[in-house]
């Protein structure tokens, strides 16, 4: 759960938070391990391919599971193009 961002975020989000940097670390840090546990329980129930899409099918019927599909390649593409910004 470890992004790239993490090569170039720090000097950017000391001057944003200033002391409430490691308070922020800690919510991010329980926020991504709650996305982790979560991906990898809904992989163990569903072990089919197409991953968001296809929990989101599963677990919430076809319109959910495409609006989740779209949304997690519209959020990867926001990540691809911040990398790169970097």
């Amino acid at each position: 759960m470890i992004g790239a961002g993490v090569f170039a975020v720090w000097a950017p989000a000391a001057d944003a938070a200033g002391t409430g940097l490691l308070v922020g670390l800690a919510i991010a840090a329980i926020v991504a391990f709650g996305n982790a546990t979560s991906s990898a329980q809904l992989a163990a129930a569903h072990p089919t391919s197409g991953g968001t899409y296809a929990y989101g099918r599963a677990e919430l019927g076809p319109w959910w599971g495409f609006v989740a599909g779209w949304g997690f390649v519209i959020g990867k593409t926001a990540s691809c193009a911040a990398m790169a910004l970097t």
